[in-house]
């Protein structure tokens, strides 16, 4: 081989690694370049991501936040429906018709009295301005029915209450009646509940028990119904149609004060103290800011067999007749007694004894007792038949000269110085018509044994020139004996809900 040949070889062998070598260095950096640009692209991207991250973010905590105004929204509408579990709600509609066979000719005339029985449209109370001055619930036969040969709206009645227990210890309750009772409650137009409108609380107070003994310590403090009684304002718990002279003449219907209840063993104990005897008209105003005190002790000895024992004394200022008020000085005491007695499903009565004393500085001072004794028997699961048999014994006696500043002077010592006797039987059929749909028919017969003058003087009730004895003449006409008696009878309707 020649020299040439030898350096071509040569030559060769050192000329194919240098291009070896260039070709790898332009594949590296054109993979470089490719890198690059994905670095490029993917920055790009998590960029783009993370923006969408952010908006996501942003999303995201919104919608926490409508989350838990919803959350809250259910949470309060749940505590909402809680507390609407724990209410008692309930009520009644009632009409009525009522007739008194003496067929008096429309209302009283004249009388000095503004309370219930006095100065009335219709015909079934006594004469206004006969037995003067009884402080009570005015001189009424027919409570809450003084309208005679009158149809009557008596009580749309609403009750709200929520009760108190050891998981509940607050609540409250509320009694709203609309109607002629809620006028007869509230004293208004006369107390006579002329309107047929009015609107009446009957009860109102709040509740709590006191985690005090074994069984705890009910206070309620507001307006609240008497705890004497055994008849009381609404319509479906009575047996009658009509409130008996028991009620009318002895018994309060509502206290504005405070009232602690408990129960030790088998007995049922109530205290309070109230702004006076009775509120009438149902005012919670304390006019001569004395009190008075209401207890009551009862406790039943078998299943069938129940005994209650009642009182209130102190003030007797809303006991007054219309305007006047018993002077701050007068007390009052009233001492109640009821039976309860249930042999049987079929088969209920009670017996109820009030007694009454009231200084009266104005006109006298009263006295007496009252006894009713009513039963109700099941004629079968829809219709039920009830009696009420009463004695009314009060007196009034003259404890001085009127007092000037009355403008009475014209009332004589003769009619203050005044008994009073009376007897009143009643009896009622009940039917259920329908669910929550009740009938009751009455007939009730009131009776002056003897109003303490002379025989003339019994005859209290209207005739049919609607006259009684002792009521004043009208255009020169003499005065006209009334009655001593007379019928009344009388439908109601009771629709409960």
């Amino acid at each position: 081989m020649n020299r040439l040949s030898i350096g071509l070889i040569g030559l060769a062998m050192f000329a194919l690694p240098m291009s070896a070598s260039a070709s790898t260095s332009g594949d590296v950096d054109a993979k470089f370049r490719a890198m690059e640009a994905r670095m490029t692209e993917l920055e790009d991207k998590l960029e783009s991501a993370n923006d969408q991250l952010e908006v996501a973010a942003d999303r995201l905590q919104n919608q926490q936040v409508v989350i838990d105004r919803v959350q809250t929204d259910v949470e309060a509408s749940s505590g909402l429906a809680s507390f609407l579990d724990t209410l008692e709600i309930g009520g009644w509609v009632s009409a009525s018709y009522s007739y008194n066979l003496d067929d008096p000719d429309g209302r009283a005339l004249g009388g000095a009295n503004s309370g219930i029985g006095a100065t009335t449209l219709g015909s079934n109370p006594l004469a206004p301005g006969t037995f003067v001055s009884i402080p009570v619930t005015g001189v009424a036969a027919n409570p809450f029915k003084a309208d005679s040969n009158s149809f009557a709206f008596d009580q749309l009645w609403f009750e709200l209450e929520r009760p108190v227990s050891e998981e509940n210890r607050a609540g409250f309750r509320a009694d709203i009646v609309f109607g002629k009772t809620a006028g007869l409650l509230s004293g208004l137009t006369g107390g006579d509940g002329r309107s047929g409108n009015d609107l009446e609380v009957y009860q109102a107070y709040v509740q709590y028990l006191a985690p005090i003994g074994e069984n705890g310590v009910t206070f309620k403090a507001g307006k609240f119904a008497t705890l004497i009684g055994a008849e009381v304002v609404q319509a479906p718990m009575n047996f009658n149609i009509t409130r008996g002279q028991v009620y009318n003449l002895f018994q309060p219907i509502t206290h504005s004060g405070i009232l602690a209840s408990t129960t030790l063993g088998p007995v049922d104990l109530a205290v309070g103290l109230v702004n006076g005897t009775r509120n009438f008209p149902a005012s919670d105003i304390d006019v001569n800011k004395n009190k008075a005190v209401l207890w009551s002790i009862g406790a039943s000895p078998t299943e069938s067999l129940s005994i209650s024992l009642a009182g209130t004394h102190g003030a007797a200022q809303e006991a007054g007749i219309g305007f006047v008020n018993q002077k701050s000085g007068d007390k009052e005491s009233i001492y109640d007694l009821i039976i309860n007695w249930a042999p049987s499903e079929k088969f209920e009565a009670y017996l109820n004894v009030d007694y009454i004393e009231t200084e009266d500085q104005n006109f006298g001072d009263l006295s007496g007792y009252g006894a009713a004794v009513a039963g109700r028997y099941a004629i079968s699961e829809r219709t039920g038949i009830s009696v009420r048999f009463e004695y009314i014994d009060l007196e009034r006696e003259a404890s001085g000269p009127i007092n000037p500043a009355l403008g009475l002077g014209f009332i004589s010592p003769t009619v203050r110085d005044t008994p009073l006797e009376m007897i009143t039987l009643t009896g009622t059929v009940d039917h259920k018509l329908a669910n929550n749909l009740t009938v009751r028919g009455e007939l009730r017969y009131d009776s002056i044994e003897d109003a303490g003058r002379s025989n003339s003087t019994d005859k209290l009730f209207l005739d049919s020139d609607g006259r009684a004895f002792g009521s004043p003449a009208v255009f020169g006409q003499s005065l006209v004996p009334g009655e001593d008696d007379q019928i009344v009878a009388g439908v109601e309707v009771i629709y409960t809900f």
